[in-house]
């Protein structure tokens, strides 16, 4: 008998158990994306133009990401609230913040589409991007521009079903999604000779497939957490207290991708092969993070409802959990990928020098990796928990006040060239999880003062009543 979400992140005493069976699934969804990811390069790294193709990519990558921290920072603030929510018995509540969620998040994809559109040439001109490498960065950042409609759709319903502990249902429905981009990816670029743009619009028809289930599911009678027309209303003190756990999850992202726009111009200055070079060994070292990412995700939920449930010592235990998992794979991944990796790079470039920045680069990212695990679980901590300005904190510190000015002091006072930018990260990811730890101590495991005011509010309401 299948056993109960809710009841695997609340009673199930093996925790082990109980993060293996939720975080398969969504590591499946977030394995398929980075594959997704690998196959787009492997179709580009395979055409005529393809250091420069490879090279705008890279560039267009952090501008999409800066416009994507809005869905992923409500969505962090869905799963922070609802979770809470449903944790202390409050489900009307949570259905009524699913649905400000919703709406919201329909709304900012439409606005963000446009100004997407019509901001990308500048900004990637201004990161120092020209001929044919801007040309090819700015067909790929419009025409992803239309896919954040769908994706700000998902990410709100992925937050509701995560937080009712269901991460099969978003799992099948990314699954399928990255599928269908797969064979258009191949089909658009291969076949029609499309280059990005076709990459690029295989990923927004991908995307554009899932919408329409995400509707139907989030409204259907007899699903978890189903809506009902009246919840979808604008209600502005939910909308403030969503944004109050919000803001600081998406300034986090903003700022990292911000800063991510700034290293790609920094990279870019040492030429097309390197900037290639820098999303090839990305989206190889990506495959090794999808576990790491998914175990994050499910440890918001396990700490969120616990929290709301009022188990703080179970809300710390699934921390502990989850940092062991997620260490181990990580551990266990890069040794298995060491040896690899120059047959993994020499799949998705045809061009020797990039070949040869890119296993320089894995070499020393590589080593990275349990670091990335601890990061990850530290920022599915405080998310769960509502504490989302640590998670700003730890990812603002990481690339403006270590990266970029370690970068910077390695290109202009050492003659280390390209291989600086590599030995800059791994300093940055190491100092960044001893901050993590000052501000873990911090996290009393009690709810959110988002939820507080909520719990405040409804017990108002019902002593005046």
């Amino acid at each position: 008998m299948k056993q109960d979400r809710t009841e695997l992140l609340l009673r199930e005493p093996n925790l082990y158990k109980a993060f293996l069976i939720l975080t398969f699934p969504v590591f499946g969804a977030n394995f398929m994306k980075a594959f997704n990811d690998l196959v787009d390069t492997y179709f580009i790294g395979q055409t005529a133009n393809s250091v420069a193709a490879q090279a705008g990519v890279a560039l267009a990558w952090p501008l999409l990401n800066i416009f994507a921290c809005f869905q992923i920072g409500f969505g962090v603030a869905g799963v922070a609230v609802i979770s809470q929510l449903l944790g202390s018995g409050q489900e009307e509540r949570a259905r009524e913040n699913a649905g400000v969620l919703l709406v919201v998040a329909l709304l900012f994809g439409v606005g963000l589409n446009g100004l997407l559109y019509v901001l990308a040439p500048p900004i990637i001109g201004f990161m120092g991007a020209e001929g044919e490498t801007l040309a090819c960065a700015v067909a790929y950042a419009r025409t992803r521009s239309f896919e954040l409609v769908f994706t700000f759709l998902f990410y709100a319903f992925q937050a509701v079903r995560q937080s009712k502990g269901d991460t099969v249902t978003p799992v099948i429905l990314s699954v399928s999604a990255v599928v269908l981009n797969i064979v258009l990816t191949g089909v658009f670029v291969r076949v029609l000779g499309m280059g990005v743009s076709g990459a690029a619009l295989a990923t927004v028809l991908g995307h554009a497939a899932a919408a329409p289930f995400c509707l139907l599911l989030l409204f259907l009678p007899g699903q978890p957490l189903c809506l009902r027309r009246r919840h979808l209303k604008v209600r502005l003190p939910m909308l403030w207290q969503l944004s109050q756990v919000a803001a600081p999850a998406a300034s986090s992202q903003a700022l990292s991708a911000l800063g991510f726009l700034v290293l790609q111009g920094v990279i870019l200055s040492y030429g097309n092969e390197i900037s290639a070079a820098f999303s090839i060994g990305n989206k190889i070292s990506n495959m090794l993070l999808m576990p790491v990412l998914a175990l994050g995700s499910v440890l918001a939920a396990f700490v969120g409802q616990n929290i709301g449930a009022g188990d703080s010592a179970r809300a710390r235990q699934a921390y502990v959990t989850s940092r062991n998992i997620a260490l181990l794979m990580s551990v266990a991944g890069s040794v298995l990928l060491y040896p690899l990796r120059f047959w993994a790079v020499g799949l998705l470039s045809n061009d020797a020098a990039t070949r040869a920045a890119a296993v320089e680069y894995l070499f020393w990212v590589l080593l990275t990796q349990p670091l990335m695990a601890l990061f990850q679980n530290y920022l599915g901590v405080f998310n769960g928990s509502g504490r989302t300005s640590y998670g700003f904190l730890m990812s603002t510190c990481r690339l403006w006040a270590i990266r970029l000015p370690v970068i910077t002091f390695f290109r202009h006072f050492t003659n280390l060239g390209a291989s600086g930018v590599w030995y800059a990260m791994n300093i940055s990811n190491f100092l960044i999880v001893v901050l993590g730890a000052a501000l873990f101590r911090r996290v009393d495991f009690t709810p959110c003062q988002a939820v507080s005011r909520l719990e405040n509010s409804d017990e108002e309401v019902r002593g005046s009543s």
